[in-house]
């Protein structure tokens, strides 16, 4: 039995429209993370005293963040249908 069949009929559209909220903040916050930490790694910034190590940093918190957004739109994907 899936997630979707346990929960109530009232409760499924709240549902999707929180998972479809959680992908867009994750997509668009992740990919402005994964570009700002690839150009803090590659010297493209003006920002100085950024060591590689917080770069990557930024890049995996950015990916970490598109992968929510992408279980976001599983997540919307299961209660909107």
């Amino acid at each position: 039995m899936s997630v979707s069949n346990r929960v109530p009929e009232s409760l499924k559209g709240p549902l999707g429209a929180a998972s479809l909220g959680v992908m867009i903040l994750g997509l668009v916050v992740g990919y402005i993370l994964t570009m700002l930490g690839i150009t803090l790694f590659l010297e493209l910034n003006g920002i100085e005293g950024i060591s590689t190590v917080e770069s990557l940093t930024v890049i995996g918190t950015g990916v970490v963040c598109m992968v929510l957004g992408y279980v976001g739109w599983r997540g919307f994907m299961g209660f909107a249908y």
